[in-house]
């Protein structure tokens, strides 16, 4: 089964190391340094799939566009399928609210600098659902 995961960061460094350290780990990555997937792309209110799109997204908090944590917002509110515990946010600045937010909605969250073992935990946890990977 094909596992791809999307990783989104404007510091083009960070999404370089997540970009190699994911392949290493034999899944198939789309990248941007914005936010994005085909809710954004094709302005649709609703997602139009009927399985998830990517088994994790990574992506950092503050970009200038949208946050990581308003892009998995927009996602939810659309009826994106990819479940939000598979979602990580990875941002040396959130704040309290945002940090309660995300915790909220159950997303993942890591504070940068992280070390990729702590990554690495929470996909080996996310990768044993073996669920639409």
């Amino acid at each position: 089964m094909e596992r791809k995961a999307l990783v989104v960061d404007d510091d083009v460094y960070c999404l370089d190391i997540f970009i190699e350290y994911l392949q290493d780990k034999g899944f198939n990555v789309a990248s941007s340094l914005n936010p994005t997937c085909l809710l954004i792309e094709k302005k649709l209110a609703k997602c139009p799939m009927d399985v998830p799109c990517f088994g994790i997204i990574l992506s950092d908090n503050q970009m200038p566009e949208m946050t990581g944590l308003e892009f998995f917002q927009y996602q939810s509110q659309r009826g994106c399928k990819i479940p939000v515990h598979r979602k990580a946010l990875i941002s040396g600045d959130i704040s309290p609210k945002e940090r309660d937010i995300a915790e909220g909605m159950g997303c993942q969250l890591f504070q940068k600098p992280t070390s990729l073992e702590s990554i690495d935990a929470w996909i080996d946890s996310v990768l044993d659902e073996r669920v639409n990977l």
